[in-house]
């Protein structure tokens, strides 16, 4: 009995010894190719997307059906294209800061319907105490639609800020409203 514990102890160590070496004579050949250098890491996330929005006012929008705001987005490299708001929220008279909710979408210049990216946000605007001055807006949301050459942002969060300017109308029988939002460029991010 001892003669075998010790056989199996003995054959235990050369296993384990030999068996955990890469060069080891016991070490079965694999019938797999090789692998890349770096092939077992995970793919890297695509990194943050980033465009400069120039956005105007669309006073005549039926909301929330149609977009409020409506422009174009540059990334840079990968391009300009459309973005447009759908303002979800009611509509609400001026206040210091005023909370909203929206439903965004960038989309082909050339397509309106080929949309690429696109989610709700949630966002507030920061009005300054002499109205019409110019005010400041933020808002952050989420990815729920990132087609090609988009797909690697699904999922992530987007920021968005700028500034609204305002405008003054005057209508046809003289008499004139506002001050109404007439554009708000600004920045995005998702990260």
């Amino acid at each position: 009995m001892k003669k075998l514990l010790l056989m199996l102890a003995i054959t235990s160590a050369t296993l384990l010894f030999f068996g955990c070496s890469e060069d080891s004579p016991l070490a079965p050949g694999s019938d797999q190719p090789e692998l890349e250098a770096g092939a077992m890491k995970s793919a890297k996330p695509d990194a943050n997307l980033i465009g400069i929005m120039d956005l105007d006012f669309i006073l005549e929008a039926v909301w929330p059906e149609e977009p409020v705001w409506v422009g174009s987005v540059d990334f840079g490299d990968k391009g300009v294209y459309g973005i447009r708001f759908y303002h979800l929220s009611e509509f609400r008279d001026f206040s210091q800061a005023s909370p909203f909710e929206e439903y965004f979408e960038v989309y082909d210049l050339g397509d309106p319907d080929v949309v690429y990216l696109g989610g709700p946000d949630e966002g507030v605007t920061t009005e300054a105490n002499k109205t019409p001055e110019p005010v400041k807006y933020r808002m952050n949301g989420t990815i729920e639609v990132a087609a090609a050459p988009f797909e690697g942002w699904l999922g992530r969060h987007v920021h968005m800020s700028g500034v609204i300017t305002w405008q003054f109308i005057t209508l046809p029988d003289g008499s004139v409203i506002g001050p109404v939002p007439y554009q708000a460029p600004g920045t995005l991010r998702i990260n």
